[in-house]
């Protein structure tokens, strides 16, 4: 089944790849023409579906799961550089982010979170970018970077004024408390 199921994602992502047609004898180097954003769709939806179900195969290869994995991020990010005025490039963008934040990248999660809020200023879940690059640099930067953090936790107020006013009284209440790390935090509001 896993053999079958990885030689399924990659005959997807050749398909969905398109044909590069008859290559120019002149030409020295590899050369493939884009697809459509149709067909880009369609190949990371087949992507996605592929990923779910190695995520619910406990056999599943891991190399497998890593190579569908960077597929996928691969689809997303032509989705959103080549057709960037596209209904699903911010979209797209948001994935690529939280992809590499699950594979364990942060630095390149962080760098495509900050790609999203500058190029798609206007996304409604732009939020969220600034939310996970502000935790980030709160609990995962060595060393911890207490400006970064409060430049992003002052970004997300500013430009998202109408969020959840739930979340907005976390942002401010993480802002008032910034001095602390997140684990000082923590021990200050649960005394043992």
């Amino acid at each position: 089944m896993k053999y079958f199921l990885g030689f399924a994602v990659i005959m997807a992502f050749f398909v969905s790849c398109g044909d590069g047609g008859e290559a120019d004898k002149d030409v020295e180097f590899y050369e493939t023409d884009v697809p459509n954003a149709d067909v880009l769709r369609v190949g990371i939806k087949d992507l996605e579906d592929s990923l779910m179900l190695l995520s619910e195969d406990q056999t599943a290869d891991r190399t497998l799961t890593n190579l569908v994995q960077q597929a996928y991020v691969e689809k997303l990010k032509l989705m959103y550089r080549m057709y960037p005025e596209d209904k699903d490039a911010a979209h797209s963008l948001r994935k690529v982010y939280m992809m590499y934040s699950a594979m364990g990248a942060p630095e390149l999660s962080v760098k495509y979170a900050d790609s999203l809020v500058e190029k798609y200023p206007k996304y409604e879940e732009g939020w969220l970018a600034l939310q996970s690059n502000a935790m980030y640099y709160d609990m995962e930067a060595k060393p911890r970077d207490k400006e970064k953090v409060r430049y992003y936790l002052e970004k997300l107020l500013k430009d998202y004024p109408n969020l959840d006013p739930q979340i907005i009284e976390q942002v401010k209440s993480r802002l008032e408390t910034i001095d602390l790390t997140f684990e000082e935090l923590i021990q200050q509001n649960n005394p043992s």
